[in-house]
């Protein structure tokens, strides 16, 4: 089911090129093309997005509006969840750049000199004890 909602006005709304008052989409097409979707989700939450996006009142469906959300906010959750999924593995699996390293070479051998120069410093007080 194809409804094109084009000009939203206080007190007007054009679908498929035709004129309506506001009112009367809300209040009694909006349930009759539920009634004509039946059972069928898909187009249920088609005939849905397309009122919602163009900002008129989902009242008149408040069941059916209540499944759309929360079956948007599902998706929403399943893509994220996916997105941090491929993100760790992207990253698990990066290969690190010459730089970093370098980098990391470094910061490991002033870390090994660091504990070499405080172990000579433990030793010589111990030389110097006075036994």
């Amino acid at each position: 089911m194809q409804i094109n909602i084009t000009k939203v006005l206080k007190n007007e709304v054009t679908i498929c090129g035709q004129i309506q008052s506001r009112e009367y989409v809300e209040n009694i097409m909006l349930p009759l093309l539920m009634a004509q979707c039946g059972r069928n989700n898909g187009a249920k939450f088609g005939v849905i997005d397309a009122f919602n996006n163009a900002g008129l009142s989902l009242k008149a469906i408040q069941e059916d509006a209540r499944d759309y959300f929360l079956t948007k906010r599902e998706q929403q959750e399943t893509r994220e969840k996916a997105q941090r999924e491929a993100n760790a593995h992207a990253e698990r699996l990066r290969e690190s750049t010459p730089r970093e390293l370098a980098e990391a070479k470094a910061k490991k051998e002033a870390q090994a000199a660091a504990i070499r120069a405080q172990g000579e410093r433990v030793r010589a007080a111990s030389r110097n004890t006075g036994w």
